[in-house]
């Protein structure tokens, strides 16, 4: 355990300028901010990461402690948990609180977008959009909301289709950019699955 919290600490305490500018830019965030955020989170949790029941716990301090808001943290920390180690670390944990936190359309879009590039190469293909889809579907509560909708492949290639504006076989950032902030419909599918507030109509008058 003490080797393995070593690691991390390591790890952690080796984030590249360009990763915190990077990092800066995802959440909206300063530099300055960042520094001061990584000095408490190392302080508070040497290991370099935080699990569920601490990131719950976290999030009380500036969040009610309803029902709506813990299903949000379950289903925001499950999504950067991507390894399902149970525990996220530094630059995870400042994206989540990011995404539960209200910002700009654009801010959440950036997220989003970052989240679902699983591989990370800066574009999504067919098949990561198709993950999006497949996760929005599971998420459903009431299953007869996706009765009426075609299989989840047909939707994907739909969607693909909107978002690849200059059809070369990928979604780079900014078309995923473009279509998600003139589309209130688009929009909140692909918000859908990263557990923010929904985008109302009324934000593209």
């Amino acid at each position: 355990m003490g080797q393995c919290c070593s690691s991390k600490r390591q790890q952690v305490s080796q984030m590249a300028g360009n990763e915190v500018r990077d990092l800066s830019m995802k959440t909206g965030l300063n530099i300055d901010e960042l520094k001061s955020y990584y000095g408490e989170f190392i302080k508070d949790y040497p290991c370099g990461h935080v699990n569920k029941k601490q990131f719950r716990k976290i999030y009380r301090n500036f969040s009610s402690d309803d029902a709506k808001e813990r299903e949000k943290v379950e289903q925001v920390f499950k999504t950067f948990d991507q390894n399902n180690d149970g525990t996220i670390d530094f630059r995870e944990f400042m994206i989540a609180l990011s995404c539960l936190s209200k910002g700009t359309l654009e801010q959440k879009l950036s997220l989003a977008f970052y989240l679902y590039d699983e591989n990370g190469d800066g574009v999504l293909s067919f098949e990561e959009v198709l993950d999006i889809v497949k996760a929005m579907y599971s998420m459903a509560k009431d299953q007869s909301a996706t009765a009426n909708l075609p299989p989840a492949e047909v939707f994907a290639k739909g969607l693909f289709a909107e978002l690849d504006k200059d059809k070369d076989g990928i979604v780079t950032l900014e078309e995923f950019m473009e279509v998600g902030c003139h589309d209130v419909i688009v929009a909140n599918l692909l918000l859908a699955n990263v557990a923010v507030d929904g985008i109302e109509e009324d934000y593209f008058e």
